[in-house]
């Protein structure tokens, strides 16, 4: 019995010693496993999932490490700086630009390690939907200022004085400023900076043509011409800029500058049929007959007194003096307080004189024609009045009659007045085939006078001009003044631009 009992012994201890080892095998190779997965798992944890980027920049399936280090690399090359053709590097460093990487990571929606770990035991484990964290940088706004203040120092080109030739007649300016707009262009490189391509700026700059002279000036390019003719007698000017709407009236005589206000009185000569022209659209209602407008025509173009006392007696209707009533009646209209007409052309019957500001002036007297007068204002103020009907239906024609005057007969003002060539005076002023719409007049020892719109590339321009001497205006030499005051004029809104 006691035999048996051993042997039955020996043999369960036998089995259990197997099982044993076995469950220690079993148990290691868990452990083995589980260790194995949780090194795998936590090697691919700290790998950004598929479909990351940072800043806009692809970081999926890259360690943090690596993927810090390729935002680095992206945001800080350098960006390539343009001043028109000139160019050079900006590197980020040098305005302190810094990346805050870890903390766009921390902005990132990717489970935590230990749902992670659950879902990868589960063999539930997946990416999460793309997504992007915007680029989080600061940078010294104060450093950039600096360096692109230097630039401008180094780059700009600002604007020339100006200049006039020898002869006082030409203009001449320095070539278009080039300024840096430091502002601007600071925030278009702040812009570049948070971009990954296209790390270039094409800095932002002002350019701008020289101004020509001013007003003042161009008053003392004048007196300079006065004196380098010697010229003793009268000058008076009056010019508008029809682009600003500033004015220019000076009178000198003999060198010394009188008062134009009130303005001077002259003769009306033919410089005073540019209202009659105007008196003759006010009236026509449905367009006038040819046989009309043939006679304003050649008041202008022919200077024809004859055509000018029929267009006079049409305005009265065949009636001359009830013409020179409403010629009248229209000046007040117009506030041409120094122009009338008293009389027609080559009357001998006694005028209707007029007294006005101008002629009532005891410090200089040009003896104006007791029949008819104005002054370089009143022109001037008339011609710039059919240009901005003629531009805008605005300005004097239009404030004083309304709708008796349209925008199409201003037009066909400016042609009549155009049509008038005859080659000196404003004409021989101006570079050939300038276009002027003017009207001159002179008379034997009268003043030289020429009254016109000039069209010109950069500005359009009004200038009237009267030349008389004390004794006798001759022509030869007072002409050649007036073409030179005109092309003095002309050189002022256009000026020569010299190369850098």
């Amino acid at each position: 019995m006691s035999i048996n009992l051993t042997l039955g012994y020996k043999r369960k201890n036998k089995f259990s010693r197997s099982a044993y080892i076995l469950s220690i095998i079993f148990l290691t190779s868990a452990l083995l496993t589980s260790i194995y997965q949780y090194i795998l798992f936590n090697n691919n944890y700290y790998i950004l999932p598929d479909g990351i980027s940072l800043g806009n920049v692809p970081v999926g399936n890259m360690s943090r490490e690596n993927a810090i280090n390729k935002l680095y690399s992206t945001y800080n090359y350098p960006i390539t700086i343009y001043y028109d053709k000139s160019s050079f590097l900006l590197y980020p460093s040098t305005i302190d630009f810094k990346i805050s990487a870890e903390e766009m990571l921390d902005q990132l929606d990717i489970p935590n390690k230990t749902q992670r770990y659950w879902q990868f035991l589960n063999g539930h484990s997946q990416d999460p939907a793309p997504q992007n964290v915007n680029l989080l940088a600061t940078y010294s706004t104060d450093k950039l200022r600096l360096i692109l203040e230097d630039v401008a120092k180094r780059y700009d080109e600002p604007p020339s004085s100006t200049m006039t030739d020898s002869t006082y007649t030409f203009t001449i300016v320095g070539p278009p400023s080039t300024l840096l707009q430091v502002d601007e262009s600071l925030n278009l490189i702040s812009t570049v900076l948070y971009q990954k391509n296209n790390r270039e700026a094409h800095l932002i700059l002002s350019q701008q043509n020289s101004k020509g002279s001013n007003f003042e000036i161009l008053s003392q390019q004048f007196v300079n011409q006065i004196n380098s003719n010697n010229f003793d007698g009268l000058l008076s000017v009056f010019i508008a800029d029809l682009d600003n709407g500033t004015v220019l009236n000076k009178a000198w005589l003999s060198n010394n500058e009188l008062s134009t206000n009130p303005d001077i009185a002259f003769s009306g000569m033919s410089i005073i049929k540019i209202t009659l022209m105007i008196e003759f659209y006010r009236q026509i209602t449905n367009g006038a007959l040819p046989y009309e407008l043939d006679l304003v025509e050649k008041a202008i173009t022919e200077s024809s007194n004859w055509t000018s006392n029929k267009v006079i007696e049409w305005i009265g209707d065949l009636d001359p003096y009830i013409g020179l009533q409403r010629l009248n009646s229209s000046y007040k209209t117009m506030n041409l307080n120094n122009t009338f007409m008293g009389g027609l052309y080559d009357s001998d019957e006694l005028p209707g004189y007029l007294k006005t500001p101008s002629n009532s002036r005891t410090d200089i007297n040009t003896n104006p024609d007791i029949y008819m007068q104005t002054t370089p204002t009143d022109i001037g103020n008339v011609l710039t009045g059919i240009y901005s009907c003629s531009k805008n239906n605005t300005g004097l024609l239009i404030d004083a009659f309304g709708s008796l005057i349209t925008q199409e007969e201003c037009t066909s003002m400016i042609k009549i007045l155009q049509k008038n060539q005859i080659g000196v005076l404003l004409e021989s002023g101006v570079p050939e085939g300038t276009p002027i719409a003017h009207k001159h007049g002179w008379a034997d020892g009268e003043p030289i006078a020429d009254a016109g719109i000039v069209f010109t590339p950069s500005t359009d321009y009004v200038i009237v001009i009267y030349i008389w001497t004390p004794e006798y205006t001759y022509w030869e030499e007072n002409a050649r003044i007036l073409s030179d005051i005109n092309k003095t004029t002309y050189y002022h809104f256009n000026p020569i631009i010299q190369s850098h």
